[in-house]
C-alpha cells in the first residue's frame, strides 16, 4: 500500500488509517476476551460440577485435541498465514496446498489416535479414557474448516468475522452446557465432548460462509505452492512439537505419575493461565502478519519500535493479573470452586510469575515466525523442549500438582530468555530500550488527562 501524498488530505488519510486499525484492534481484543469468558463459564459450569475423575479425563482429551490441532495449524496453516499476509502477495497454489496438507494431517492423526487409544489409557492410568479418545477424530473433523478458514480470514485482517466464529464456539459451548445441565443430563466427560463437537461444527459452518470469497482457491492446482508450504511448514511443525511438550506435556506426565485426580487439581489452577494464552493469541493475530509485512517492505525501524512497545505494553497490562494471583489466590479459588480444589491456590501463586516472561516469549516467537526465520525458531524450541522435560522430570515426582506448576514456570522462564536472545540477532533491541518505552505510556496518559 502506498502512503498518501502529503497535501491537504494527508492528515485526513492518516486519521482514516488510525481509525481502521483501531477498529480492528478492538475487534481483536473482543475476540481474545472470548476465551476468558469461556474460562469463567468453564469454572462455574464444568469444574464445579463434574466429578474429579471425569474432569481429569476431559482435560486429557482436550489436550490431545488441542495438540493435534496446533500441530496441523503449524504444519499447513501457519505457512498460509505467512505468505498470504505479505505485502507482495503471490499465493498461487498456496491456499490449495495448505488445505490439502491440513486435511491429510488431520486424517493421519485421527487414525493414530484410534489405533493407540487403549494403550494410551493404560499409560495414563485411566480406564475410562479409551472410549473418549476414539471421539477425538470427530472433534478434529468438526473443527477442520474452522481452523482453515480462520487462517484465511486472519491473513486478510478480517478480525470481525474471526470474532463471530470464535463466539459460536467459546460462548456456544457454555450455553449448551447450561442447557444440558438444566435438563439434568450433564455429569460425564462424554457429555462435554459431544457439546464441543456441536459448537465446533457451528463455528466451521460460519467460517465457510465468511471465507466463501477465497474458498475457490482451494480448487487450484498446488503447483509451486506445495513446495513453499512444505519448506516453511516442516520447521514450523518442529517448533510446535517442541512447544507442545513445553506447555502440554505437564498434564500427561502428571497423570502417568499420579492419575487423573491430580490432573484435575492442577488444571483447576491452570485454567487461569488462559489469560496468558489469550494474550499470546492477540500477539499472533497482529504481530505475526505485521512483522511479515514490515519485513517485506524493508521497514526495519518500524519493526524495532513495534517489538519494544509490544513487549513492554503487554507486560504492564498483565501486572494486575499478577497482583490478583499472588495476593488473593485463596479468595479467588474459594469463590469460584466453592471449597473444592483448595490446593490450587498455591499453584496459582506460582503461575503469577508468568507475567514477567510470557510477553517476551510470545512477541519474540511470533516476530521470528513473521520474518520467516523458522529454522532459528525450530532450534530455539528444541532447547526449550529439553529444559521443559528436565523441569517436569525433576518437579512432578516430588511435588505432584504443585511441582507441575513450578516446572511449567521454570520452562517458560528459560524459553523467554532464549527467545529474547534469538530475536535480538534479527531485531536489535535491548532491555533498556524496552524499558524506555515507558515514556510512550506516560505520554499517552498525560495526553488523555489533558482532555
Amino acid at each position: 500500500m502506498r502512503s498518501p501524498p502529503c497535501g491537504t488530505s494527508c492528515s485526513e488519510d492518516n486519521g482514516v488509517e488510525i481509525g481502521k486499525y483501531l477498529n480492528k484492534g478492538l475487534w481483536g481484543l473482543a475476540d481474545k476476551a472470548l476465551p476468558v469468558a469461556y474460562g469463567v463459564a468453564y469454572v462455574l459450569l464444568v469444574i464445579r460440577v463434574l466429578p474429579d475423575e471425569e474432569f481429569g479425563n476431559f482435560v486429557l482429551i482436550q489436550e490431545v485435541f488441542l495438540a493435534i490441532s496446533a500441530l496441523a495449524t503449524a504444519f499447513a496453516l501457519q505457512p498460509l498465514l505467512k505468505f498470504a499476509s505479505e505485502a507482495r502477495r503471490d499465493d498461487t497454489g498456496v491456499v490449495s496446498a495448505s488445505f490439502l496438507l491440513h486435511g491429510i494431517f488431520i486424517v493421519v492423526s485421527s487414525l493414530l489416535v484410534v489405533a493407540f487409544a487403549g494403550p494410551a489409557a493404560d499409560v495414563l492410568n485411566s480406564a475410562g479414557l479409551a472410549p473418549l479418545l476414539r471421539l477425538v477424530p470427530a472433534m478434529l473433523a468438526a473443527s477442520l474448516f474452522r481452523n482453515f478458514t480462520m487462517a484465511l480470514l486472519q491473513a486478510e485482517f478480517r478480525i470481525r468475522e474471526v470474532f463471530w466464529m470464535d463466539a459460536l464456539h467459546f460462548l456456544g459451548t457454555p450455553f449448551l452446557v447450561w442447557v444440558v445441565s438444566r435438563l439434568h443430563q450433564f455429569d460425564t466427560a462424554l457429555d462435554l465432548v459431544y457439546i464441543n463437537i456441536i459448537s465446533l461444527s457451528c463455528s466451521s459452518i460460519a467460517g465457510v460462509w465468511f471465507a466463501r470469497k477465497w474458498l475457490p482457491e482451494t480448487l487450484q492446482r498446488p503447483g509451486g505452492g506445495m513446495e513453499r508450504v512444505w519448506h516453511f511448514g516442516k520447521y514450523s511443525f518442529g517448533t510446535t512439537v517442541s512447544t507442545m511438550f513445553s506447555t502440554k506435556a505437564d498434564s500427561f506426565i502428571l497423570s502417568a505419575f499420579t492419575g487423573p485426580v491430580q490432573v484435575a487439581v492442577y488444571n483447576s489452577a491452570k485454567v487461569f493461565v488462559r489469560i496468558y494464552e489469550m494474550m499470546n493469541q492477540v500477539v499472533q493475530m497482529f504481530v505475526l502478519p505485521a512483522a511479515s509485512r514490515l519485513s517485506s517492505q524493508g521497514e526495519g525501524g518500524s519493526l524495532k519500535v513495534m517489538t519494544e512497545k509490544a513487549i513492554l505494553f503487554l507486560t504492564v497490562g498483565l501486572l494486575p493479573v499478577t497482583a490478583v494471583f499472588l495476593l488473593f489466590p485463596d479468595t479467588l479459588v474459594g469463590i469460584l470452586y466453592g471449597g473444592r480444589y483448595v490446593e490450587a491456590a498455591g499453584i496459582l501463586r506460582v503461575f503469577s510469575l508468568l507475567t514477567f516472561v510470557v510477553p517476551l516469549s510470545a512477541v519474540g516467537m511470533n516476530i521470528l515466525m513473521g520474518l520467516g526465520h523458522v529454522r532459528a525458531l525450530f532450534i530455539l524450541n528444541l532447547q526449550i523442549l529439553v529444559a521443559s522435560l528436565v523441569a517436569f522430570a525433576l518437579c512432578i515426582p516430588r511435588g505432584e500438582a504443585l511441582g507441575a506448576g513450578i516446572g511449567y514456570v521454570a520452562a517458560a522462564t528459560f524459553g523467554a530468555i532464549v527467545a529474547g536472545r534469538t530475536l535480538a540477532k534479527y531485531v536489535p533491541f535491548t532491555a533498556g530500550e524496552v524499558f524506555l518505552r515507558l515514556r510512550d505510556i506516560t505520554g499517552f496518559l498525560r495526553k488523555q488527562f489533558r482532555h
